[in-house]
């Protein structure tokens, strides 16, 4: 039975059936008198305590809005005034998938609809089937809050410390080490550099490996059940939204479960039963999220994961430092070249030098011997996959669908909670020897790999090393990893007991976890200003129609507003989408990434050019409204051939003016100018008083002005004119700063012109605010049409048709199965209207139309969940049994 404190008591039955040699290396179980000590003088409650309160100190500048967490200020284009140092995290899509899906999932909950489809990113989506949204993980419900994903990447990391502690507390190791794995866990490389969906599993694999052990258990002790925790901790890992980690995380618990066979003699059929019956059950309570992901796979767009797409990519070997020394080579996503932004792109945590050292003074002691080999050995093997050595990329991709994933990045955590698992084994090691007053072969072994770990990647790459923007920062982490091996060198030979000197090598461990934690921390957004007047806009007058971005309004963020946007930015995707986004729309887009900026070839068109050679195809999506950055409406004219340039700045005073003058453009003759947009710097804000611009052609002037306080930093800022001046012949433009203390800055062109660089604009947005400007498109198809009939719109899924014949409605919404319709109570069959949309006959007369979307075959999966439930509960019953019957005289 386990005591309050979360340590494990074993009955007399269990300790006859363990092994002598394991009896007696297990640390002396707790006596009456500690199990009923008050909760709070415990020392269980104190680790927990501390498990909990870590994570929340070391971010307590974002809960307290010290900085800012919510990503939109940083990738969702929404914000002006944003001001950082650097990347916080790596994955952007922290903000496409996690935030964004997240949010509108979260919202779907809480109106009372399981969230099984997104109408607000493409044509429609599936959205709980893409699973990098989680949206039928439980915690995701906290990103209906402001802030809700900061809380909860806080409480995942709470989960993984505290399941961490309870599982070495199950082995029966110390508190020390137990509460120095999980703190090692909780603070992770994988948890400090990336954001998105990976993490969400992360805490699931220490739960499952608790009912693995549970299991072990109750299989020596001849006691039925123990499989609950295995069941859930499944369960969650799959609904936790990236099954690649998930199931990377699954080879590491099968092979702990095999080692765990060990010195169960005859028992070990009973403890592999139990194991299985938890998997089934975890496995049966997934079936609903499983079947919606294996529905959409069979129609969708995979990129790279399909046919051992990553087969044979890795890390660059020269890279391997930064697996010890993290920042050895520069901060997070430091990209002085193409090969480190390859890196960065392709990485996903470290470990620690401490880390490693610690960990391997656990792997020779002869205590749970055969785990402790697995563990190395898993750290060993997969890392030199990462690292592209051959034979070892050959032993990990001979797994099933490993290469069909990024191994390379999301095996991390897995191999951080290894090396934290040895790292809580080693400080037990310590502290439960006492009589030994040096260190043995574990204590040299260990700084011997940490010397390995800094002359091994040294050697392999020290042309690399010598470059000269990483000098200083290398020196600086070289000299804290001399300077920590030779303390640890020192504390060897010191006349400290071994419990004092597991306590300094487990603090100093998790000290380094926590500083290299919350490194990326200060480059969090200070301050900036979520601009939100374009979004309204689209709220109330978007209807149900669609709008496209040129880049304000970042993908799957019209998911997070409640307004439809095509573009895309995620994995999987319906592939008929995608090749309608290739042929029809943008046939220079990155196919997971239809986002209105990001070039597949750089010297393609680009998506301002797709969209102006494809607009009746984007009316035919029923695209009603163009989003664009301030000042560059999508109907704009630039000088031709002169690029936007941030190279060379010219700075108004009070005062100052600059000009320039434009050659006559047939292509725009006589069409009237309503606006002059200007590239500013406003030097993050602080430029004050007015820029006034005057406008000139032929015989005719107009001049605008416009309150510096409104303008973007390196954006156009748009300046109307105080009436429309027709352009024939050449034309000049003035710029002129009036007033303020603080200059601004004109971005140009190249020397020797240096002429300001502007945009004329013909036709004027019809909303907007400091990030956007918002364009009418004319001629946008109608989300429902049906010729002949009278069409009354409630919502996306119901409307009212009175037709004087019969005919056919149509929708424009993505055609997948799933979704079947009801007209007037009676099931309609939904058929598929060209390669995207949907189609229902109607009958003449009134009609009530409704449409739903549930992923096929369901059904099974509800069913299948509700047999997963009672095969969980079923572990518990024997607990009842035995509390009624020790209470019965």
């Amino acid at each position: 039975m386990a005591d309050e404190e979360g340590s494990t008591r074993l009955s007399t039955a269990e300790m006859d059936a363990l092994p002598n040699s394991l009896t007696q290396r297990l640390p002396p179980q707790p006596t009456g008198a500690e199990i009923q000590a008050p909760l709070w003088r415990s020392s269980g409650f104190r680790a927990i305590a501390l498990l909990i309160l870590a994570p929340i100190l070391a971010k307590l500048s974002l809960i307290l809005g010290w900085r800012l967490a919510d990503p939109r200020f940083v990738e969702g284009w929404l914000a002006s005034g944003v001001t950082r140092d650097g990347l916080s995290t790596l994955d952007p899509n922290i903000a496409y998938t996690s935030h964004a899906l997240g949010h509108r999932a979260a919202l779907d909950w809480l109106s009372g609809h399981i969230p099984w489809w997104n109408p607000y990113s493409g044509i429609g989506m599936p959205l709980a089937g893409d699973m990098q949204s989680a949206a039928l993980f439980p915690p995701t419900l906290l990103l209906a809050l402001p802030n809700g994903q900061l809380y909860l990447h806080i409480s995942l990391q709470i989960a993984s410390g505290v399941f961490t502690w309870l599982l070495m507390r199950r082995l029966g190791v110390t508190a020390l080490g137990a509460l120095v794995a999980g703190l090692l866990f909780e603070f992770n490389g994988t948890f400090a550099w990336l954001a998105n969906a990976v993490v969400n599993p992360i805490p699931f694999l220490p739960m499952v490996l608790l009912g693995v052990e549970e299991a072990r258990a109750r299989a020596l002790a001849g006691r039925a059940g123990g499989w609950g925790w295995t069941a859930g901790g499944l369960a969650l890992s799959l609904y936790a939204g990236f099954p690649e980690v998930a199931y990377f995380n699954g080879l590491l618990i099968a092979l702990w479960t095999l080692a765990r066979l060990a010195g169960l003699g005859d028992r070990s059929m009973a403890y592999m039963a139990r194991v299985a019956t938890g998997t089934v059950a975890g496995l049966l309570l997934a079936a609903p999220i499983l079947i919606a992901f294996v529905e959409y796979l069979g129609h969708g767009y995979l990129g790279n994961h399909a046919a051992a797409g990553f087969r044979h990519s890795h890390i660059d070997i020269q890279r391997l430092l930064t697996l010890f020394l993290p920042y050895a080579l520069g901060e997070l996503g430091h990209t002085p070249d193409a090969q480190a932004f390859i890196f960065w792109g392709a990485v996903g945590g470290y470990t620690g030098l401490i880390l490693v050292v610690v960990a391997a003074m656990a792997v020779w002691r002869p205590w749970l011997r055969g785990l402790r080999l697995t563990l190395a050995g898993w750290c060993v093997v997969v890392t030199g996959a990462v690292y592209g050595q051959h034979a070892m990329v050959a032993v990990v991709t001979a797994i099933p669908a490993v290469s069909d994933a990024m191994f390379f990045r999301y095996f991390n955590p897995s191999i951080s909670f290894a090396l934290a698992v040895l790292a809580g084994l080693a400080c037990h090691d310590l502290a439960e020897r006492p009589e030994e007053r040096r260190p043995k072969l574990a204590y040299w072994g260990g700084l011997a790999a940490g010397v390995a770990c800094l002359v091994a990647p040294l050697w392999l790459s020290h042309r690399l090393y010598m470059n000269a923007p990483f000098v200083p920062i290398l020196a600086r982490s070289l000299i804290y990893a001399v300077v920590a091996l030779l303390g640890i060198r020192e504390l060897g030979g010191s006349t400290f007991s071994n419990r004092t000197r597991a306590l300094i090598l487990g603090a100093a461990a998790v000290a380094e976890a926590v500083a290299l934690f919350m490194l990326p921390l200060r480059n969090y957004p200070k301050s900036g200003r979520l601009q939100t007047a374009g979004v309204e806009f689209l709220q109330k007058n978007l209807g149900l129609q669609r709008f496209y971005t040129l880049g304000p309004i970042q993908p799957n963020y019209g998911a997070y507003y409640g307004i439809a946007g095509i573009n895309h930015n995620d994995l999987p995707l319906p592939a008929a989408w995608v090749d309608h986004v290739f042929n029809h729309l943008d046939n220079n887009t990155i196919e997971s990434a239809f986002d209105g900026h990001d070039r597949k070839v750089a010297g393609g068109p680009t998506a301002l050019e797709n969209l102006r050679a494809n607009l009746d195809a984007y009316r035919a999506l029923g695209v009603k409204y163009l989003v664009a950055p301030t000042g560059q409406s999508p109907f704009d004219w630039k000088p031709p051939g002169v690029a936007v340039s941030m190279t060379e700045v010219s700075r108004l005073e009070d005062g100052d003016s600059a000009s320039l003058v434009l050659p006559p453009d047939p292509s725009v003759a006589d069409r009237e100018v309503r606006s002059v947009g200007v590239l500013v710097a406003t030097y993050v804000g602080q430029s004050k008083g007015t820029l006034a611009v005057r406008f000139c052609a032929a015989d005719r002037c107009a001049e605008g002005r416009r309150d510096l306080a409104t303008a973007a930093d390196n954006q156009y800022l748009s300046i109307p004119l105080d009436t429309p001046v027709p352009w024939a012949g050449p034309a000049a433009i003035t710029v002129h700063k009036v007033g303020g203390d603080f200059p601004v800055g004109l971005w140009t062109t190249p020397a020797p012109a240096r002429d300001p660089q502007v945009t004329l604009r013909f036709a004027s947005p019809v909303a907007g605010d400091a990030v956007m400007d918002i364009v009418e498109l004319p001629g946008a198809r109608p989300y429902f049409t049906a010729e002949g009939c009278r069409l009354t719109p409630a919502s996306r899924e119901t409307l009212t048709a009175d037709c004087p014949a019969p005919a056919m409605l149509t929708r424009l919404e993505l055609f997948m199965p799933g979704w079947t319709a009801t007209v007037n109570g009676v099931a309609a069959t939904v058929g598929q209207d060209g390669p995207l949309f949907q189609k229902v006959d109607l009958p003449a007369g009134r009609s009530d139309v409704r449409f739903h979307y549930q992923p096929p075959h369901m059904g099974w999966g509800y069913a299948a969940f509700l047999a997963g439930l009672g095969l969980a509960a079923a572990s518990a019953l024997p607990f009842a049994r035995n509390r009624r019957s020790a209470a019965t005289p």
